[in-house]
């Protein structure tokens, strides 16, 4: 279970900093966008550390309060997104569209976490965090630098 947490830290840790760097490349404007993908990453990094915890000591009942600060999130990065500029992703730019469907697939499989969570699914929740782990470190090999 230490390798899970490990691995989901050391992920949202490098995706965090990957948008760091996108912000360094951003004008004001931009900036806002930039901003709230690190605030994003800070949420679901804090997410993450509770839903490991949830997993490990099979209360499914963590998993609900620790995500309202992702989802907060996650709706200033989609109105920022929608809103205006685009990410300036610092590898694979040309697969803008993939980082897109990615990004659109995680949300899917995080919803899914949370509805096996509410429901006390703990085989699924474990699985679905695997999953997500799993596709974070897809998504940070394709378009980190």
């Amino acid at each position: 279970m230490n390798y899970i947490r490990s691995i989901s830290i050391i992920t949202v840790l490098g995706f965090w900093g990957i948008c760091l760097m996108a912000i360094s490349a951003m004008g004001q404007e931009e900036r806002r966008t930039g901003m709230a993908l690190r605030e994003e990453m800070v949420a679901l990094e804090e997410a993450f550390e509770t839903i490991i915890d949830a997993v490990i000591f099979s209360n499914m009942e963590l998993i609900k309060p620790a995500v309202v600060r992702f989802h907060k999130a996650r709706g200033r990065v989609e109105k920022a997104i929608s809103s205006g500029p685009r990410i300036i992703l610092p590898k694979n730019h040309d697969k803008f569209k993939e980082f897109i469907e990615l990004d659109f697939k995680f949300r899917e499989d995080f919803e899914a976490l949370e509805k096996a969570a509410g429901k006390g699914q703990k085989k699924v929740v474990k699985d679905q965090t695997h999953k997500l782990l799993d596709g974070c470190v897809v998504f940070h090999e394709r378009f980190r630098k």
